[in-house]
């Protein structure tokens, strides 16, 4: 989908926002947080929400995992043997 540069500057500070947001949330999880099993779970799941939103938004992954999954169909269902029946 092809989005106007309108949209696509107001979807960039929306997720710049969240990105701060989640980053207080860590800061405050961190200060607040003294058993570590939960500081840990509570972080990773921070760093993992905020990892998300930079590769699908600022890295564009979404928009490449479709030739991805072509190309990775095309090399695992290529098949040897018809190849060689073509030649």
């Amino acid at each position: 989908m092809h989005r106007t540069l309108q949209e696509t500057l107001k979807i960039g500070w929306i997720v710049i926002s969240l990105l701060g947001i989640l980053t207080a949330i860590e800061f405050a999880i961190a200060i607040v947080i003294d058993d570590t099993p939960w500081l840990f779970t509570l972080l990773l799941v921070a760093a993992l929400a905020k990892a998300w939103l930079i590769i699908q938004y600022f890295m564009h992954f979404g928009q490449l995992w479709g030739h991805i999954t072509d190309t990775w169909y095309g090399m695992i269902l290529d098949d040897p043997e018809a190849d060689r029946e073509e030649d």
